[in-house]
């Protein structure tokens, strides 16, 4: 059940960024009040990349970058 959540959460953010609202709208939307979510977004480094990155209680993380959002 908690996966699916994940993914609907997921998929809620790439249509919110694909409609043109960047990561703090979103995060003020819905992110921050989303019972999945933990605390704050930190900051992160992957390959190189900055990435903005959310725990969740699934144990997955949700993460912005340049190039949109994504589970890791």
């Amino acid at each position: 059940m908690h996966d699916a959540s994940a993914a609907d959460l997921l998929r809620r953010c790439r249509e919110a960024q694909a409609s043109g609202s960047d990561f703090p709208t979103i995060w003020r939307s819905f992110l921050k009040m989303h019972p999945l979510v933990i605390g704050l977004p930190s900051h992160e480094i992957r390959d190189g990349a900055p990435l903005m990155v959310i725990q969740l209680w699934t144990g997955q993380k949700l993460a912005s970058s340049a190039k949109g959002f994504e589970l890791i």
